[in-house]
């Protein structure tokens, strides 16, 4: 936002008979008084110089003799705000200041040139002026149009213009986007996330990869755990809002589909035909897996649940280095009790289970 200065002089020359010296150009209009019906003609030449180069208006000076003559009233903060809200996008910063000379009161409302170029006009405004006796309905500013400071005067722009401030856009948004790239190189593609600021609640976007290992932690908590790097959250973002990177197919798995990608393990471990989508469901749950953004992945849109190639390798892993415990957590009663009594078939084969009178087996 532009910082308009303590002292009036930075804005205006003066002749020794205290007249203006200063000129209207491309960044400064003078005007000699505020009327609350001219509003969106103001907001108009203040976005006229977002798209050039910044100005200034300044209210309080006779049109003529450039006499300072004080301006009688100007509207609040919020009055210029909401109008310039109303008549363009995207929005234009400004600043309202006033100045106090020779015991008259002047007004000065300015804008910096606009990082987000071009700032375009949202509706079409009209108001009555009389001329000679007749009343004419005048149009203020149109919607669609694009207004630009030119040497002392506000009107559309011409095309040299325009030409030249979408490939100035353009040529600052491949900087912006080089460096960036050179950001990632240095840091490594691993180790990089994105924050989404253009919403109220920015949005954290990463890979799995990327996340494993962070501890996002409130403004003022002091946590630490197993090592892992904290990052301290300030500003608005919403830690429930923390989001992954888009999905690749190859991690869309749906239950039913991680279902029959398991079967084989789970015949080839147990001997039985299939696991189902449930039972999948189950296996994640027991180890604490579902739905923590790496192993097992919730839709919330979609109202979809996927596992993820890392939660399928997990799965599997789990399956066959904890034969007892898995399928204690995923199997039906049958397949519990199929399970025991195979084991203790195989020990009695291989000699490490020795019965006793009343049917009691130990293991040796």
């Amino acid at each position: 936002m532009l910082a308009l200065p303590a002292d009036l002089t930075e804005l205006l020359r003066f002749e020794d008979d205290g007249t203006v010296s200063s000129r209207e150009g491309k960044r400064l209009e003078l005007k000699e008084d505020f009327n609350p019906i001219d509003l969106s003609d103001y907001t108009k030449v203040l976005a006229a110089f977002a798209n050039a180069s910044g100005g200034v208006i300044i209210f309080g000076i006779s049109n003529k003799l450039r006499m300072i003559v004080g301006a009688k009233a100007m509207c609040d903060e919020a009055d210029w705000a909401n109008r310039i809200r109303d008549d363009f996008d995207p929005e234009i910063p400004f600043a309202v200041r006033e100045y106090k000379f020779g015991g008259l009161t002047l007004y000065a409302v300015g804008v910096d040139t606009s990082q987000h170029k071009p700032v375009i006009c949202k509706r079409t405004r009209t108001k009555i002026v009389e001329k000679k006796g007749e009343k004419k309905d005048v149009m203020v500013i149109q919607e669609s149009a694009i207004y630009y400071r030119y040497a002392g005067q506000t009107r559309t722009i011409n095309y040299p213009e325009l030409h030249n401030m979408l490939a100035e856009r353009d040529a600052i948004n491949t900087r912006k986007f080089m460096q960036t790239l050179q950001l990632v190189e240095k840091i490594g593609l691993d180790n990089t996330g994105v924050i989404d600021v253009s919403v109220p609640k920015p949005s954290i976007l990463m890979s799995p990869e990327t996340a494993k290992g962070l501890n996002f932690i409130k403004k003022a908590e002091l946590v630490e755990e197993k090592g892992a790097p904290a990052y301290m959250v300030v500003g608005q973002v919403d830690l429930q809002h923390v989001v992954r990177a888009p999905l690749e197919e190859e991690d869309k798995n749906l239950p039913t589909e991680a279902a029959k990608l398991l079967s084989p393990v789970v015949n080839d471990v147990y001997g039985l035909p299939r696991i189902s989508a449930q039972q999948v469901t189950q296996l994640l749950r027991h180890m604490k897996i579902d739905g923590d953004n790496r192993h097992c992945i919730y839709e919330k849109k979609l109202g979809r649940k996927y596992v993820t190639r890392l939660g399928l390798k997990a799965l599997e892993e789990f399956i066959r280095n904890n034969t007892g415990e898995a399928i204690e957590a995923f199997g039906s009663r049958e397949a519990k009790l199929n399970y025991v009594l195979g084991k203790m078939k195989s020990a009695h084969e291989k000699g490490t289970l020795q019965a006793f009178p009343g049917g009691a087996s130990v293991f040796v």
